[in-house]
């Protein structure tokens, strides 16, 4: 039984879906969450059934609708009452199911191109995940941000009732990947953790670093850096490099240095510039990959 809140978004300025699920279940994410870019998504919990998910994408991507993939999905499975399932399609047209026999809290939330899926919940849950989701969207966050944070928030409200153990967060678009290869934006799993969302956050700060060309960031000169900001730098260059530190001060240093761990995106040395992202991410980096 995989007692789970799962939440799952369609951004149709991006054609992005993504799914993001948290639970008191080891590898949650090898389970739950399964995307095709370019037909839609289901998620799969309680009991849940990988083998039909994947039939129901296929029949997402022959053009059936996510009622006719639900039907694919639990035609003659004797464990009907104790599945939950949730289908989009690359539309935004959504169906959610709730066996009658899932554990209570069983929950379910339809919002603007998303939905709220969870069983064994402490009640409230789904609704505390949609709301935080719909405000962080309209405060302008990018998708995979509000994504965890609602996430956050419904743990905050209670979340799993037996406790925290996995998350995982998926992002795909066509094209969306690593060069232009494949559709995956996104695929970062925490597979046991005691703080599996906060870490999965802390993933997402690394993912943003090293791809900061997927996100909307300013490059700020170095001069009008706060003396805090210059800490979270300073902070880093250390982290990076305690053996040999290297400072501000040598910016063709730094960008060797950045460059070496992939983070060279993020630094001017010409210019004596850094992004906001190595600002606003940083602290997720320093607290991943602290020894």
């Amino acid at each position: 039984m995989i007692a789970t809140y799962t939440l799952a978004v369609r951004d149709p300025d991006t054609e992005s879906l993504g799914i993001i699920t948290a639970s008191n279940f080891l590898a949650v994410g090898a389970l739950v969450p399964w995307i095709n870019a370019r037909a839609g998504l289901v998620v799969s919990q309680s009991f849940a059934n990988p083998d039909a998910a994947g039939s129901a994408l296929e029949s997402l991507r022959d053009g059936r609708s996510p009622e006719q993939a639900l039907d694919d999905f639990l035609i003659a499975d004797d464990l009907a009452a104790v599945r939950q399932v949730g289908i989009m399609n690359s539309a935004g047209e959504t169906h959610l199911y709730t066996g009658a026999n899932c554990t209570p809290e069983m929950e379910s939330v339809t919002g603007d191109n998303f939905f709220v899926l969870g069983n064994m919940l402490i009640a409230g849950t789904a609704e505390a995940v949609a709301a935080a989701y719909s405000k962080a969207r309209h405060d302008g966050l990018e998708m995979g941000t509000a994504m965890i944070k609602a996430m956050l928030a419904g743990q905050q409200h209670g979340g799993d009732k037996r406790g925290k153990l996995a998350a995982a967060m998926i992002i795909k678009r066509p094209h969306g990947g690593y060069l232009g290869g494949s559709d995956t934006v996104v695929d970062l799993r925490v597979d046991a953790a005691a703080r599996p969302l906060a870490e999965l956050r802390d993933l997402y700060s690394v993912f943003k670093l090293y791809n900061p060309q997927l996100f909307d960031f300013q490059m700020l000169e170095l001069a009008q850096l706060t003396a805090a900001d210059l800490r979270v730098i300073d902070d880093l260059l250390l982290q990076l490099s305690p053996d040999s530190p290297v400072t501000l001060e040598q910016p063709e240093a730094v960008a060797a240095l950045l460059e070496k761990h992939n983070l060279a995106k993020n630094f001017d040395a010409k210019k004596l510039q850094v992004s906001s992202l190595l600002l606003s991410e940083a602290t997720g980096f320093l607290r991943l990959t602290a020894l």
